[in-house]
């Protein structure tokens, strides 16, 4: 950000009030009185807040000053990087393993049990939608999942991160967990096993921070990505058919 729309949030810092959700800014009149600028140009910046994701309208109440979320359209940083040809989907994916194993010693320092019950209720969700072949419920609950770790370290900045990531990912993952359930189902001679190896190893996750010990966290987080690839390396016979349901983009 330039110095100006540097200096101009600080105004609306300065001259907003504290709200439910965020900081309430003043009309662009008065930020037109008190920044020196004319009202378009007051205009321009709040729009430019807004495709970053860090301006909400409020009906009835006016903007509202917010933290950016990771699924706020182009203020995903890394979707606005993958369209610009900065980077490439494997390069996002290899980062989000690396930052998901790295943050394993302070998940274990701050992890409540209540927040482990909540982990594990998440995994049941996402063994219902195995079951049913339901690959986009699948997809949420695990989502939902590793989400909640980073949630765990109450730092805003790497929620945004693991978000965005996981955002910018969604098609890609959406697809592995298609691929990956389908060889499940053919490996088991075509039927729907009683829990799939790739669900199952959420729980391995969750096993690891009851037992309060770093290096199990770590390695079950490494394992969860290894065993994704491994099941999904694997040969489908060409006789399987792929299920369909749950394919649909949300």
């Amino acid at each position: 950000m330039d110095a100006e729309t540097l200096e101009f949030l600080d105004t609306l810092v300065r001259e907003g009030t504290e709200a439910e959700g965020g900081t309430l800014i003043p009309t662009e009149r008065r930020l037109a009185e008190v920044s020196g600028m004319s009202r378009a140009r007051v205009r321009e910046r709040l729009s430019g807040l807004q495709m970053l994701g860090m301006l909400k309208k409020v009906q009835g109440s006016g903007n509202l000053l917010v933290a950016p979320s990771f699924d706020g359209g182009s203020g995903n940083v890394f979707e606005l990087m993958l369209r610009a040809g900065m980077v490439s989907v494997a390069q996002i994916a290899e980062a989000r393993e690396m930052l998901e194993v790295a943050i394993a010693p302070r998940v274990v320092e701050r992890v409540t049990d209540k927040q482990i019950h909540e982990l594990e209720d998440l995994v049941y969700a996402m063994v219902d939608a195995s079951a049913n072949r339901d690959f986009a419920g699948g997809l949420t609950a695990d989502h939902a999942f590793h989400l909640a770790l980073f949630e765990i370290l109450g730092n805003p900045i790497m929620s945004y991160v693991a978000g965005g990531m996981n955002h910018a990912l969604h098609d890609l993952l959406l697809e592995r967990r298609r691929v990956v359930i389908s060889k499940e189902i053919a490996a088991n001679g075509g039927q729907v096993p009683e829990m799939f190896a790739s669900d199952a190893v959420h729980f391995e996750i969750t096993r690891a921070l009851r037992s309060r010990r770093r290096e199990a966290v770590a390695a079950a987080m490494t394992e969860h990505f290894d065993r994704w690839r491994r099941i999904s390396r694997t040969t489908t016979p060409k006789s399987e058919t792929t299920p369909t349901r749950g394919e649909e983009r949300p």
